[in-house]
């Protein structure tokens, strides 16, 4: 078995999930992994006129090789989490570990910057923290300094901090000019020659 300790969170879990149980149903579970054992809890939301609105989350423990054939969790997990879910759980209980969502992201960001713009679109499909890197100022800044023919004006870094560099690195040189010149109108600065000019 792959070690997990590198990649344990701060309380100690390679996996610590809460979320809402899917509808019609209002009840909270939490998936809890450390290197030894996956906790699954259940809190169920009940109206509290009835006797059994103060119970405990039910809550279930197996070792890693116990999860692994308990087909009843898997079913529970199933429908709370999806077979997605399940089948990530069922992967790290073998070994399998995901490093590269673990990476810390100034890591990340060095990885994503090397890849065309098509990849990082995809990417950002993957997950929460990878649309997070993927539609980050840092990202496109780099990129944007990659990709530019002139220098960059601060009244283009201005401009960036407004609207974002992602949005400015898909402005073509016209809307940007346009959209400089207005920048400079509203605070009241005098027009510049500060176009942006193709070499």
């Amino acid at each position: 078995m792959a070690n997990m300790k590198p990649w344990l969170n701060e309380h100690g879990a390679i996996v610590d999930y809460t979320d809402q149980t899917p509808s019609p149903c209002k009840d909270f579970f939490h998936l809890f992994m450390t290197p030894t054992e996956v906790i699954y809890r259940l809190w169920k939301v009940v109206p509290p006129t009835r006797s059994d609105s103060k119970n405990p989350p039910s809550e279930v423990k197996d070792n890693h090789e116990d999860f692994l054939l308990d087909e009843r969790l898997h079913s529970e997990i199933q429908r709370v989490a999806g077979s997605n879910t399940l089948d990530y759980l069922t992967n790290l209980c073998q070994g399998k570990i995901d490093y590269l969502p673990r990476l810390p992201d100034r890591v990340l960001l060095k990885l994503i910057f090397m890849l065309d713009l098509e990849d990082i679109a995809r990417l950002s499909q993957v997950s929460k923290q990878f649309r997070k890197l993927c539609n980050s100022d840092e990202l496109w800044k780099k990129i944007y300094k990659a990709n530019s023919e002139s220098s960059i004006t601060p009244e283009v870094v201005a401009l960036a901090d407004t609207i974002g560099w992602k949005k400015l690195f898909y402005t073509n040189k016209l809307q940007l000019q346009v959209q400089l010149r207005r920048q400079r109108t509203n605070d009241g600065s005098v027009p510049n020659t500060a176009f942006i000019t193709q070499k």
